[in-house]
């Protein structure tokens, strides 16, 4: 067995860094790749070695303390085991563990906003993305409620997931929009450039391209795949467009009411038509008029001006 060395220098409460560079030299010195290296580990002299550092830090660290602690325990038993190696990111959370954040927006807001590894976030209102102040480990992982369009950075070793609901959508990096408001009925996944994999329960994996989309229905755990869409007007939020084309008419009233802080009801009738339409920089009262003359119908404003009442003959 070589020789198991530790660092003699002392861990500051705040230095995240300097923990997790410790623990990491943990795991280059032993070296456990192999079984051999593993079935040698001392595991009385380690963690006798690693209580001896963590005794000679001063008394105000003691929450430091208690957490290299718990390590110890762990890498004694995780190397005892051979399985160290595999579990090391789980004793560097427990170690130094990472900040996670979360970004939301209101109702008619778009946010930006660029993560540690360089992915370009934006996201639509009324919507959430939660993340870590930065990725460790085989993966780059965050979780969308709402809807968001993604830029992703490159990195062959860490695949970059996105977690909406029950549904997962991996890319090494592309770009794509993802729509996954808990209210509407569906998770829709639309790609702008490049390849990605999309993930739920029930279905087998969807690999999606440039210009194709898929929904998966939350109610019937169905997935439907379709090509050639217009990724730009689609996506024409995050420049504060309001564009939809063939659109359904639910989806185009949840846009509205997100958009503009009002409650707008529609007749069941008109529940099969589809909007296409360019409704940027038009007054409610305007995009209101327009989708009734599409339904051949008309809109109702309510006394207060909070609602709308759709009624029409249908398309």
């Amino acid at each position: 067995m070589r020789k198991f060395t530790f660092l003699r220098k002392k861990i500051e409460a705040k230095d995240r860094a300097l923990q997790e560079n410790l623990v990491q030299k943990y795991f280059d010195e032993l070296e456990l790749g192999n079984e051999a290296d593993a079935n040698d580990f001392d595991r009385d002299t380690v963690y006798s070695r690693i209580t001896d550092q963590i005794d000679a830090m001063p008394a105000r660290k003691n929450n430091v303390k208690k957490r290299w602690i718990s390590a110890a325990s762990v890498i004694v038993v995780l190397a005892t085991s051979g399985l160290l190696y595999q579990h090391k990111y789980e004793v560097m959370d427990m170690v130094s563990p990472i900040a996670q954040k979360q970004l939301a927006t209101g109702g008619s807001q778009v946010a930006s906003f660029t993560l540690s590894d360089g992915t370009k976030v934006w996201l639509n209102g009324d919507s959430k993305m939660a993340y870590p102040e930065t990725f460790r480990g085989e993966t780059r992982e965050i979780t969308i409620t709402g809807e968001a369009f993604l830029e992703v950075a490159h990195d062959d070793k860490m695949p970059f997931i996105v977690r909406s609901g029950d549904v997962r959508t991996q890319v090494l990096g592309t770009s794509f929009n993802v729509k996954a408001y808990p209210k509407e009925s569906f998770v829709k996944v639309d790609v702008a450039t490049g390849k990605v994999g999309v993930m739920a329960p029930s279905n087998k994996t969807v690999f999606l391209t440039p210009k194709q989309e898929v929904l998966f229905d939350k109610k019937t755990h169905t997935a439907t795949t379709v090509a050639n869409i217009d990724i730009s007007a689609l996506s024409g939020w995050k420049e504060g467009n309001f564009i939809v084309k063939n659109m359904p008419l639910s989806e185009v009233l949840n846009v509205i009411q997100r958009r503009f802080a009002v409650q707008v009801k529609a007749d069941a009738n008109l529940s099969q038509c589809s909007i296409t339409a360019n409704f940027t920089n038009v007054s409610l009262q305007n995009v209101m008029k327009i989708v009734a003359k599409l339904v051949k119908g008309k809109a109702q404003q309510s006394v207060d001006g909070n609602s709308y009442k759709l009624t029409g003959k249908g398309c």
